[in-house]
């Protein structure tokens, strides 16, 4: 997908948040019992952080947390399913958040925001033990506006200290937070930090650990820290489900650059967990939803959506002959199918954490609105939960002042709102 190439294009001033409408009486279902205690020995030490100022509500059950079965999100003592619909918010913050922007979230039919986190929010470079309280008053702000608003909250770590993975032009590459045990020890703890501090807060539905990985070596870099972050976050929080995405790239190769894709055997892994959804950006194809972003050579020309008659081929090996497609709904539905692929064979959930397009695939003639129609159909065929990239307009469509992309959404969600909370 590549959001984060140019982070003034999609910053905004002031906060970028959406809202979404949960029902307030709802039965809850009990989370599955926590990982066992072999599985919280770590190799970095992750020590504990101090209470924050959210308090602790000793009258919440743990039942009041959404978990995970088989391939579905559930809540409630009769397993009811939940669909999670929303959006992004990055802010150039922290920011305080707006009233507004949780009401407007709601009005949308939608339940969840997807709230975009970076390590300097909470720590600088040069003092990583000290963290700093306005972070933590702008995350629990944010917590006490989705409750207000009936809303969930997912955690997602966008920015990570030592990790720049997508071509820009006033940011490197950066890929020491795979070969950096100083660095994957704050980035574990920082996890833990959040985790203690928000383990009684149902309103959060989970931690999406890492945005985006490309590694420097092998997917195993990332396996091995996903495995380690979560045991530091179980041995402070039982309940919340960690939300973990696939890798994009090895050896310092991102898929977009290669013209190859990763199969799904290889892209995605198994955690030492339970309670853990499998997450993935939907961004097809980029030379369609990136047209002229100014961080991208590669895509600096006019693209219309649907054209049968644009040569994709897809291939998954250098060698591939590949499959061909054309432009269209029919490709949409065999990329979406080749990645969830993975939930069906293993059983367990998956979550399309961001799908957008750049604001001009709305200019006339371009077929935005039908690209998101077509995306959001699949996504319904495939009983899918998602986030929408983003609230705010940045070099990307952003709901909150485009009308025709908000109505569309709207509709999606509410369709699912029939058969979820």
């Amino acid at each position: 997908m590549q959001t984060r190439e140019n982070k003034s294009a999609l910053k905004v001033t002031g906060l970028t948040s959406l809202t979404v409408l949960l029902l307030a009486a709802m039965n809850f279902v009990q989370p599955k019992a926590a990982p066992s205690s072999e599985r919280t020995k770590s190799g970095v030490k992750e020590s504990g952080p101090s209470k924050g100022t959210v308090s602790r509500n000793l009258s919440i059950d743990s039942s009041q947390f959404v978990r995970t079965q088989g391939i579905r999100l559930v809540m409630g003592d009769s397993n009811r399913d939940v669909l999670l619909r929303g959006v992004v918010f990055v802010s150039n913050g922290p920011t305080p958040p707006e009233d507004k922007d949780y009401q407007g979230v709601a009005d949308m039919h939608m339940n969840t925001v997807r709230l975009a986190l970076e390590y300097n929010f909470f720590y600088e470079p040069n003092a990583p033990e000290s963290y700093k309280d306005s972070g933590w008053k702008w995350l629990d702000a944010h917590v006490s506006l989705a409750r207000k608003h009936q809303v969930y909250l997912i955690l997602q770590m966008f920015e990570i200290e030592g990790a720049q993975f997508v071509p820009t032009k006033n940011a490197p590459f950066d890929y020491r937070t795979w070969e950096d045990a100083q660095l994957q020890a704050r980035f574990v703890r920082l996890w833990q930090a959040i985790a203690e501090r928000y383990r009684d807060e149902p309103q959060i539905i989970g931690y999406s650990l890492f945005c985006e990985p490309v590694v420097s070596g092998t997917v195993e870099q990332w396996s091995d820290l996903a495995n380690r972050t979560i045991r530091a976050i179980r041995q402070v929080d039982q309940y919340h489900i960690v939300f973990v995405e696939r890798i994009y790239g090895e050896n310092r190769v991102r898929r977009e650059m290669s013209g190859v894709d990763f199969p799904p055997e290889r892209s995605f892994f198994l955690v030492e967990d339970d309670n853990a959804v499998y997450e993935f950006y939907f961004f097809e194809r980029d030379e369609y939803t990136h047209q002229f972003a100014p961080w991208r050579a590669d895509v600096q020309k006019s693209v219309v959506y649907p054209d049968s008659k644009m040569n994709i081929v897809y291939k998954e090996q250098p060698n591939d002959v590949g499959e061909r497609f054309g432009l269209n709904k029919d490709y949409l539905k065999f990329y979406l199918r080749r990645q969830t692929e993975f939930g069906k064979r293993h059983n367990v959930p998956m979550f399309v954490w961001g799908f957008g397009l750049m604001r001009n695939c709305f200019d006339p003639g371009r077929g935005g609105a039908q690209w998101l129609k077509d995306v959001t159909d699949l996504f319904a065929a495939e009983a899918l939960s998602w986030t929408f990239f983003q609230y705010r307009d940045s070099a990307f469509v952003g709901l909150s002042n485009n009308s025709e992309a908000r109505q569309i959404l709207s509709r999606a969600a509410e369709k699912q709102q029939e058969t979820s909370l």
